[in-house]
């Protein structure tokens, strides 16, 4: 079958469609296509993106919520280790007085007899930290008879002041030695004693004689200087 076209040569070029403006209609179609498609993908993931976020955030405000938490609970144990120090502090760092009489009645020989005791306790500021002899928190000065004139009555009322042999007490930590009467002192004085007469005792002939105990620091030593 054979068309034949009867039009004018200048009508049939303007029938025609021309291949550049065909193309570029086609082209846009596509780019418009590809762009629809594109901005539909970023849609979806802005959404899902924004979705976690939104997730993200309230995760991050859980955690901040658990932190401020912790930081209390943290805050809490610091507070509860001060007072368990200051409740250890204090029952460590003090002296009971009254069991302290109580003992050395107990220790004192029915043949000895204190006629004065003084007893002073230092301050961290009164304490000499660096003393050669030994740090001393304070004493308790003790001034005593004997009855008769036997040196070894005084002796034997000083070993069992201390109860307990040096030699013994140098091996052990201080946190482990034994309570006993003199496990709150650091050392005892040489013996000071002097023969006296007592006409009015049956036996007038006596010893005087003191017994001075230096205390344990009750305070701790002062933190060593940094500075050079």
């Amino acid at each position: 079958m054979i068309r034949i076209n009867l039009l004018p040569k200048e009508l049939q070029t303007a029938a025609k469609t021309p291949f550049i403006l065909f193309a570029t209609f086609v082209g846009g179609l596509v780019v418009t296509g590809v762009l629809v498609i594109v901005y539909t993908y970023l849609w979806f993931n802005t959404i899902v993106l924004e979705e976690r976020v939104d997730r993200k955030r309230e995760e991050v405000a859980q955690l901040e919520t658990n932190a401020r938490q912790m930081d209390e609970l943290l805050e809490d144990i610091a507070d509860y280790k001060e007072r368990e120090k200051a409740i250890i502090s204090i029952k460590t760092n003090r002296i009971l007085w009254s069991k302290k009489l109580e003992e050395l009645v107990e220790l004192t020989p029915p043949f000895v007899w204190i006629v004065n005791m003084e007893m002073k306790e230092l301050d961290a500021s009164e304490i000499d930290w660096k003393s050669k002899d030994g740090v001393s928190g304070g004493y308790v000065e003790l001034t005593c008879y004997s009855s008769g004139d036997e040196v070894e009555r005084m002796t034997f009322f000083r070993q069992r002041l201390k109860s307990v042999d040096d030699f013994y007490m140098d091996f052990l930590d201080e946190k482990i030695k034994p309570s006993k009467f003199y496990s709150d002192f650091v050392s005892i004085s040489r013996p000071e004693w002097k023969k006296v007469q007592l006409p009015e005792f049956l036996d007038p002939n006596n010893i005087r004689f003191t017994v001075r105990l230096d205390l344990r620091p009750l305070a701790e030593p002062p933190a060593p200087d940094s500075k050079t």
